[in-house]
């Protein structure tokens, strides 16, 4: 987003929220500055929809945080399993653990492969005790699912690019 644009989302929030009309008079560059800064990643389009979804479901002026997190949940819909759904996966693949592949392994989800790391924990968990695995194994993986979850959730929302960027860059003013 350009400057302009901001501006444009300012008042859009302004017309909104009689708290950001306020800040508006008195400090219109620091807010244009920083909403600039920490949306500039993001397309002009997707704020304007992120800023009417907030709108329409919070009296309470939005923060930087709320639009970003509507503005990925725009981009990224939530197509999220529950705990219980990806266990029925991960539990399915030990079933099959003694003659399981790399590329049966590759197959898996995400969040299911990142709990196993390799196949050869799959081929490990495989010759586990059925008892041992439906409780110690899976109260592990649903209590680690959710942080995985949260986690890639946070990372969504972090413009890394830019964060990076500016990091290198101030590295470099300080050598």
């Amino acid at each position: 987003m350009n400057r302009k644009e901001v501006i444009q989302v300012m008042l859009l929030l302004s017309g909104n929220y009689e708290g950001i009309a306020t800040k508006m008079e008195t400090q219109k560059e620091i807010m244009v500055d920083t909403w600039g800064a920490c949306l500039s990643d993001l397309d002009y389009e997707i704020v304007i929809k992120a800023i009417k979804v907030h709108i329409m479901k919070s009296p309470y002026p939005p923060t930087i945080y709320d639009i970003r997190k509507n503005a990925t949940e725009i981009l990224n819909p939530s197509t999220q399993r529950t705990a219980i759904e990806a266990w029925n996966e991960a539990y399915a693949m030990i079933c099959r653990g003694g003659y399981m592949t790399e590329e049966e392994f590759e197959k898996a989800s995400p969040e299911v492969k990142s709990f196993f790391g390799s196949v050869r924990q799959v081929k490990e968990l495989a010759l586990t005790h059925t008892d041992i695995v439906n409780s110690v194994t899976k109260g592990q993986f649903l209590k680690q699912y959710e942080v995985l979850i949260k986690r890639e959730n946070e990372q969504k929302l972090l413009p890394m690019n830019e964060l990076v960027k500016e990091i290198s860059e101030k590295m470099e003013e300080e050598k």
